[in-house]
């Protein structure tokens, strides 16, 4: 009796399932958040080399790195095992970068915080405002709505510091938003919503030069 207990015992922990760790999200480092990038090697003036770095994660055999340019939505993708590469950018564009880590041993994939920075051009005169981090509300946020209203709230951010204005638009159809409010120099609006509705709403940013950026989100009030 005591024999088939112990064999029972062994058996158990023998079919065990071994716990694989999920590899970890990196810590970005550099170019900085909100950075102007001036350490990137200028090639011409169209283009320059940006290197990117980040702290290594555990867990993780592989990395790929993620590049948008926010004003054309050009992506790029590399994949690499080191915690830096190097990657030719065009000038005078703001871009949003993460890090995805992998693991071979795991089906999950992390990705970091996303940071944004802007690549100078030529001219240092030809800032473009990076599109108004939206705040509230949130991505696919439900929220609640008070006596049918409710406050949106954003920030901008340009490194020139001449944000002169925002356009505030808002819909149920993405392709068919309505223009709320424009030359908005605050960054909140309160307006009346209807409740158990799905909503996209949109931030224009536009400096003094004329340059802009849009930055759109989406939510749904409780029923």
């Amino acid at each position: 009796m005591k024999l088939n207990f112990l064999l029972a015992l062994i058996l158990l922990f023998s079919c065990k399932k071994e716990v694989i760790p999920d590899p970890e999200a990196v810590i970005l480092s550099s170019p900085g958040n909100g950075d102007s990038c001036t350490t990137a090697l200028n090639i011409d003036l169209e283009e320059s080399q940006v290197t990117f770095s980040w702290k290594q994660s555990l867990h993780t055999d592989s990395y790929e790195i993620n590049i948008n340019n926010l004003d054309t939505g050009e992506m790029l993708k590399k994949g690499t095992v080191l915690n830096s590469e190097s990657i030719i950018l065009k000038r005078g564009f703001p871009y949003s970068w993460w890090v995805f880590s992998k693991s071979e041993n795991s089906p999950i994939i992390s990705k970091s915080q996303i940071w944004v920075f802007y690549l100078e051009g030529h001219s240092k005169s030809s800032y473009l405002p990076f599109p108004a981090k939206l705040i509230s509300p949130g991505s696919e946020e439900q929220v609640n709505l008070d006596n049918g209203r409710f406050i949106f709230q954003w920030e901008g951010r340009d490194l020139d510091n001449d944000i002169i204005s925002f356009d505030f638009y808002i819909g149920e159809d993405i392709d068919e938003l309505k223009l709320i409010n424009s030359g908005l120099t605050g960054t909140s609006i309160e307006i009346e919503l209807e409740v158990g509705k799905n909503y996209y709403w949109k931030i224009i940013t536009t400096d003094s030069k004329g340059n802009t950026s849009s930055s759109l989100g989406s939510f749904s009030t409780s029923a």
